[in-house]
């Protein structure tokens, strides 16, 4: 072999072995440091697999979802689907807005077949005759000396609610009245109580619709309290 020959070999050989020796220098040093240049695998997950029976989890908190509990949210089962119990609030309704429209139509005989026994006695209507519907119909619109604003008509323009009691039930109805001497209608909450008489709703006692009707402005407490 000639000498130019043998020189070639030689740096052939050199070259091969560098990488060799860098490669190893460098996972020694990777070992060393415990960083290694290398992707672990996860480790793998615990639980149900992923298929029919593994539970999905909540979107906000990550666990598994939750009905809220039952039976707290509303009335009775059944409650809102009674009949009866639908039938007496529209029944006391119809009683209330009879009750105005007799009022308004100035029908006596009308508002007392609609008030309970004994119940006009409680007012102190400023033309007194005998027999309720006699005395209601001469007092309706009456005419203070005083100036009092003079009643003209009444309308029930809504039924805000109804809450009924064995026997008993409350009405809240907003009536808007009007007088002779007035351009602008005067508008009311009205509370009405009924009592339950025969198979029939009737008042319980002569609401402040009444007592504006006849010129009653100066209320007693007890009509806006319950009767006793």
């Amino acid at each position: 072999m000639s000498v130019r020959s043998l020189l070639v070999a030689v740096l052939g050989a050199l070259l091969v072995a560098a990488p060799a020796a860098g490669c190893s220098d460098e996972t020694d040093e990777a070992n060393e440091t415990g960083d290694p240049q290398v992707t672990q695998s996860p480790a793998p997950t615990t639980g149900a697999p992923a298929g029919k029976g593994a539970e999905k989890p909540d979107q906000q908190g990550g666990g598994p979802s939750e009905k809220p509990p039952r039976g707290d949210s509303g009335p009775a089962e059944g409650a809102r689907d009674d009949p009866r119990v639908t039938e007496l609030e529209r029944e006391a309704a119809a009683t209330v807005r009879a009750y105005v429209s007799a009022l308004d139509s100035r029908d006596g005989e009308r508002v007392c077949s609609l008030l309970a026994p004994g119940a006009i006695e409680q007012v102190e209507l400023p033309r007194p005759r005998p027999g309720c519907a006699t005395a209601l119909e001469a007092s309706i619109g009456y005419r203070d000396p005083r100036g009092l604003p003079v009643w003209e008509g009444i309308e029930a323009i809504k039924v805000l609610g109804v809450k009924l009691r064995p026997g008993e039930a409350k009405i809240v109805v907003t009536v808007v009245s009007s007088f002779a001497d007035r351009d602008e209608p005067s508008i009311e909450d009205d509370v009405v109580y009924l009592t339950r008489s025969a198979g029939e709703w009737l008042l319980a006692q002569p609401s402040s619709t009444l007592y504006r009707a006849v010129g009653i402005a100066d209320l007693p407490p007890s009509v806006l309290a319950p009767p006793p």
